[in-house]
């Protein structure tokens, strides 16, 4: 079981219930599409912008059409990889179904962190042969997300300053046996000692290719989607495609 599933199941239960989701903004930021949820905040509060964490698509060409596999449909449930490794699963399977999981879980360390030097970590494991420059780059990026939220470049954030982020729902694009770009529609999560704590939803890329034995994230390229972002479960996400990711 995923460290982050009970999130996911309070998510849920939100959404049974019917509970009310005040929609405050759908924003590009690069290449991630942010929705605020909550309470709209006072005439003098600022609220965080949602962090840039995935700004791309992969930069290795899509195959010729006749290399291309049948796309996912409905609710996938996601599979836990085979080793852990510093709180990172890895080892998933050549498959379509393999590399959403493997998305889900890279996502989910990646933008659960404040810590540069976390995030650089990760990426060691994580990221393609064809990317050596991944970790350098993701975690000059998490450096720039604490600056924009107003937190210190480095050193230790401030006690209760956390981010969360919890992908819900899927797409995938461009499959092929060893590539595939998966969308993950995920609730976003900003806690500032400041601010409080505040709800967003938004729309992460990551190209996955296969090496090594194991799915690995590809180099950010420049494709956006930025009309996917819906409040998960809804009739508009529905009508997007997007699908039921399920622990």
């Amino acid at each position: 079981m995923y460290p982050h599933r009970s999130y996911r199941v309070r998510h849920w239960i939100r959404i049974g219930i019917g509970a009310a989701v005040g929609l405050l903004a759908a924003v590009a930021i690069g290449l991630v599409i942010e929705v605020g949820t909550g309470p709209h905040p006072a005439p003098d509060d600022t609220p965080p912008t949602v962090p840039n964490l995935f700004s791309g698509y992969g930069t290795i060409p899509s195959p010729a059409p006749s290399a291309t596999q049948p796309a996912l449909s409905g609710p996938l449930p996601l599979i836990q990889g085979r080793e852990l490794v510093n709180g990172v699963y890895l080892g998933y399977p050549h498959s379509t179904q393999g590399a959403v999981s493997a998305a889900d879980q890279f996502a989910t360390q990646l933008g659960s962190t404040l810590d540069p030097d976390r995030v650089a970590a990760v990426m060691r494991m994580t990221a393609d042969p064809s990317y050596p420059q991944g970790p350098q780059a993701f975690a000059q990026g998490m450096i720039s997300t604490r600056q924009g939220l107003g937190l210190p470049a480095s050193g230790p954030v401030p006690d209760g300053a956390s981010l969360v982020l919890e992908p819900v729902q899927y797409q995938v694009r461009d499959v092929t046996p060893d590539q595939v770009t998966v969308l993950l529609l995920s609730d976003f999560v900003i806690t500032l000692p400041a601010q409080g704590t505040q709800t967003r939803i938004a729309v992460y890329p990551l190209s996955m290719h296969w090496a090594q034995d194991d799915w690995k994230i590809l180099a950010p390229g420049s494709t956006s989607y930025v009309k996917l972002a819906a409040e998960p479960g809804s009739p508009q996400a529905a009508s997007d495609g997007w699908q039921e990711l399920t622990p």
